[in-house]
């Protein structure tokens, strides 16, 4: 029986505000260190908290075969691939817009569905709600957003991770590769190597060259922002359909928004809360279901 009612919610909440804390917190640590660098040093901070709660819990034990396809799939598409173009999207977009196109997941997990979750498949209503939620990520870049530039190159980074992650979450429902702390470490560790590889090759080391603000940020984006609320994530989305796991990209930016006009002093503007609003309402309409 899928996990539903208020044992849902109070994970999506928890999840949700901890992954939004993580756009300000990028947006700042991205002022200063470029992409790769930021993406492999909060892959490594992420990696060995996680790995040394797995050990400790002795999740590692008795590992199976699928360890490393697990790590090297997620590591991928919820790991250094979204981060690289999160911390690349950031330089230039605000946190609430990025952490708003973000939220478009949901659509792209039910369209995923359609093809690898026979159970979950989608709706007309689905597909309605996909259009609807493009219509808002428009809106939420703006007019100059048509004449291209970086505006336009962010947003479509940010639509990217978006369908990254979705992907990710469709793959974990679809196989449901067991530990979620295991799964937690693996998607750690191999992302953090991806990353890794990339900076080594493009970055000097200067990149990591920073004052503890930064390496603080840092540090709460690869425990607070993404370790445990990962660990939860994988636990819950094992245990509730991919739709309403995925949810969470209702609530994250809210938490981004209010995290960054205290920290960043960034407060939307009222053509960005327009857009949220058409968004969220293509995700309703993608993720809804009749009977609720």
């Amino acid at each position: 029986m899928p996990l539903t009612g208020w044992p849902l919610w109070w994970r999506l909440l928890v999840i949700s505000a901890m992954w939004g804390t993580a756009f300000p917190m990028l947006r700042y640590a991205a002022a200063h260190m470029p992409p790769f660098a930021l993406s492999f040093a909060r892959g490594v901070v992420s990696a060995v908290a996680l790995l040394a709660f797995a050990y400790a819990t002795g999740a590692l034990r008795g590992l199976r075969g699928g360890f490393v396809r697990n790590g090297l799939i997620l590591g991928t598409t919820n790991g250094w691939l979204p981060n690289v173009m999160t911390a690349t999207a950031v330089i230039t977009l605000a946190a609430a817009s990025a952490s708003l196109i973000q939220s478009t997941a949901p659509l792209f997990v039910a369209v995923l569905s359609f093809l690898f979750l026979p159970q979950e498949r989608p709706t007309p209503r689905t597909f309605v709600g996909l259009a609807v939620g493009l219509v808002g990520i428009a809106v939420i870049l703006g007019p100059g957003a048509l004449a291209g530039g970086a505006g336009l190159l962010a947003g479509l980074l940010m639509v990217a991770t978006a369908l990254s992650y979705a992907t990710g979450t469709v793959y974990v429902r679809w196989y449901r590769p067991g530990s979620p702390v295991a799964l937690s470490a693996g998607q750690q560790v191999f992302g953090a190597i991806g990353a890794g590889l990339l900076s080594l090759s493009f970055d000097a080391p200067a990149a990591y060259d920073q004052r503890w603000l930064v390496w603080g940020a840092v540090v709460w984006i690869g425990i607070l922002s993404s370790a445990v609320p990962l660990t939860m994530f994988l636990s819950l989305v094992q245990r509730a359909r991919a739709t309403d796991a995925s949810m969470t990209g209702y609530l994250q930016p809210v938490f981004a928004a209010i995290v960054s006009a205290i920290l960043l002093g960034e407060v939307p503007e009222a053509r960005v809360f327009a857009g949220g609003a058409v968004v969220l309402l293509g995700v309703w309409l993608a993720t809804g279901r009749r009977d609720r």
